[in-house]
C-alpha cells in the first residue's frame, strides 16, 4: 500500500504513518474552506491536496450538488462580493423554501465587472467600457485564486471576452472578440484567444474566422462539452470549439430571440445540449429551444402558460438564468432592483409547477458595517447556477 508518511506526536516521540487512501477519506469529509486552509499544515498535505487525483475527486463530489453563485454590488460600494448557496432540489415537495448563503470573497477589484458564469468553478472579470487597453481577470472564488491576463489593446474598439473550458487537455482559454469597422464601414470581429495559467506566459493569439460571417455584439454565453456558445445577433449563435479553437455559425430559428439582446431570453445548457429561454412577459408564457441535431440545426420547441401567481412571485421584470442541476427546472431572477430577502424562482417543465426559494445570510447588517455599505445602499445581484467548487489552482 502507498503510505503518505505524516508524522504524529504519540506517547513522546512515537512517530506513526497515515495511508493516503485513509488521509483522503478524512480529507473529503471536510468542505473546501477547511481543505484551502489544511494546505498551510504541512509540505505532505500541501501536495496531497493539491494532487490532480485529490482535486478530480472534490470536483466529483462537487458536481453531484451544484450550487448558485450570486454577485452582488452595490452604488455605495466600489467592491463586488461573491456569494454561493444550495441549488433546489425537485425531490423537494415544498412551494417555498429558505437557503442560506456562504460568503467566499470580494469578488473583483474595484471597475471589475463579472462578464460570465461559472466555467467548470472560474467564472471571468473584466472592466466594462470603451478602453485604450482592457483588463481582463479569472477567478476562482473557491480558492481566491485570481489569474491576471494580458490586457487587450482594442483603442476604443468594442470588446467581448468569453471563458470556455476544454475537458480533454484540461484548459481554460478566453475568447477576446475585438469589435473592428472595415474600409466598407461594417462591423468585423476579431477573435483572440488566451490559454489562461499562472505559471506559463500567457498571450493573446489571433485566430481566424473561417466562416466569413461578420457580426457586431455578442449576447450572453454557455460552455458545453469543450464548446463555447454566444449570441450573434438575430438568428446566429456563435461556437467556438476551446480546444481546436474553431469557430462555426448556427442557425436559430426565425421566431426565437434567443441570440439576441432581448434581455427576457437566455442561452442554457439543457440537459448537455444548447438550449435556449424565450421569456413572453406580456403573454406570461414562456418557449424553451433545444438544439436537437447539431449538424442540420435542427431545433425543438415547447411552450408553457406560467401559472397565474408567476408575477406575484418576483414582480413583472424576470430573468431567467440557466438550469439547475437537475435538468428539468428554469432558475428566474428579479431583473431590477431585488426585494428583501433575494429570492429566486425555478420552474419545473415535467410537473409545470413552480417553486420560490428565499436566500438569507447576505447584506445583514454586520456585512454591510463591516464593509462600508450603507443601510439604505441599494444592492443589485446576478444570479449564475450549476457552479460547482473547484479547488484548483491553474
Amino acid at each position: 500500500m502507498e503510505y503518505l508518511k505524516q508524522s504524529l506526536l504519540h506517547d513522546g516521540n512515537c512517530t506513526r504513518t497515515i495511508p493516503l487512501d485513509l488521509l483522503v477519506e478524512i480529507f473529503l469529509l471536510h468542505p473546501t474552506k477547511s481543505l484551502i486552509r489544511f494546505q498551510s499544515v504541512s509540505k505532505l498535505w500541501f501536495s496531497a491536496i493539491r494532487s490532480k487525483i485529490f482535486v478530480d475527486l472534490i470536483l466529483t463530489r462537487s458536481k453531484a450538488r451544484p450550487r448558485l453563485l450570486l454577485s452582488l454590488g452595490g452604488h455605495g460600494s466600489k467592491e463586488g462580493f461573491i456569494f454561493s448557496a444550495p441549488e433546489h432540489d425537485n425531490n423537494d415537495d415544498e412551494k417555498s423554501s429558505t437557503v442560506m448563503a456562504r460568503y467566499h470573497m470580494n469578488n473583483l477589484e474595484p471597475g471589475y465587472f463579472l462578464d460570465s458564469g461559472s466555467v467548470n468553478g472560474f467564472f471571468l472579470g473584466v472592466v466594462p467600457g470603451i478602453c485604450v487597453c482592457n483588463p481582463i481577470n479569472v477567478y476562482n472564488p473557491t480558492t481566491g485564486q485570481i489569474v491576471k491576463l494580458p490586457e487587450v489593446r482594442t483603442n476604443g474598439r468594442k470588446m467581448y471576452a468569453r471563458l470556455g473550458y476544454d475537458p480533454v487537455d484540461d484548459q481554460y482559454k478566453v475568447l477576446c472578440v475585438v469589435m473592428a469597422r472595415s474600409k466598407a464601414k461594417c462591423w468585423q470581429p476579431e477573435h483572440l484567444v488566451c490559454t489562461v495559467s499562472s505559471s506559463q506566459k500567457q498571450e493573446w493569439r489571433k485566430i481566424e474566422n473561417t466562416t466569413g460571417g461578420n457580426y457586431h455584439s455578442v449576447y450572453g454565453e454557455t460552455c458545453i462539452d469543450g464548446a463555447l456558445y454566444y449570441g450573434a445577433g438575430k438568428s446566429r449563435i456563435v461556437k467556438f470549439n476551446v480546444r481546436s479553437e474553431m469557430i462555426e455559425l448556427i442557425k436559430t430559428p426565425q421566431e426565437s430571440q434567443i441570440s439576441t439582446t432581448y434581455h427576457h431570453s437566455t442561452l442554457i445548457n439543457y440537459k448537455g445540449k444548447l438550449g435556449g429561454v424565450d421569456y413572453h412577459c406580456t403573454e406570461n408564457s414562456m418557449t424553451l429551444w433545444v438544439l436537437e441535431d447539431a449538424e442540420k440545426q435542427e431545433w425543438s420547441s415547447m411552450t408553457c402558460d406560467l401559472p397565474s401567481t408567476w408575477k406575484d412571485l418576483l414582480g413583472f421584470y424576470v430573468r431567467s438564468k440557466g438550469v439547475s442541476h437537475t435538468g428539468e427546472l428554469m432558475v428566474f431572477y428579479p431583473g431590477v432592483k431585488p426585494p428583501k430577502p433575494f429570492s429566486v424562482c425555478y420552474y419545473d417543465f415535467n410537473k409545470m409547477s413552480i417553486r420560490k426559494v428565499e436566500i438569507q445570510g447576505m447584506v445583514d447588517g454586520d456585512f454591510r458595517r463591516i464593509h462600508g455599505i450603507g443601510e439604505q445602499t441599494d444592492m443589485s445581484i446576478l444570479y449564475f447556477t450549476s457552479h460547482i467548487e473547484n479547488i484548483r489552482f491553474l
